[in-house]
């Protein structure tokens, strides 16, 4: 008998989101760094990043550290399972 392997693929069919952040909180962060997190966007990466662009939703890949938060700290995001910055967006958009 042949073993059989199986692959589940789920582009961008519903939020996630990392264990320990909850939606006001993702909120929150999403207001302070003015992101849409949760949202489903285009990310046009600035020239020095691997990749131009990406699309698909926009997550939090990590809580930023310490209170009160400062926006012009990096903030670990994730888009399509292409993990970046703040630092290497140069614009986005909503679609």
């Amino acid at each position: 008998m042949a073993a059989t392997a199986q692959l589940a693929l789920a582009f961008d069919s519903s939020p996630v989101l990392q264990p320990g952040v909850v939606p006001h909180l993702r909120d929150e962060i999403s207001r302070v760094w003015g992101l849409p997190l949760g949202e489903r966007v285009e990310i046009t990466f600035r020239p020095d990043f691997s990749i131009p662009a990406i699309a698909g939703r926009l997550e939090l890949r990590a809580s930023p550290a310490g209170y009160p938060w400062d926006p012009h700290e990096p903030l670990a995001l994730r888009v399509a399972g292409c993990d970046f910055t703040t630092r290497y967006i140069e614009r986005w958009t909503l679609f």
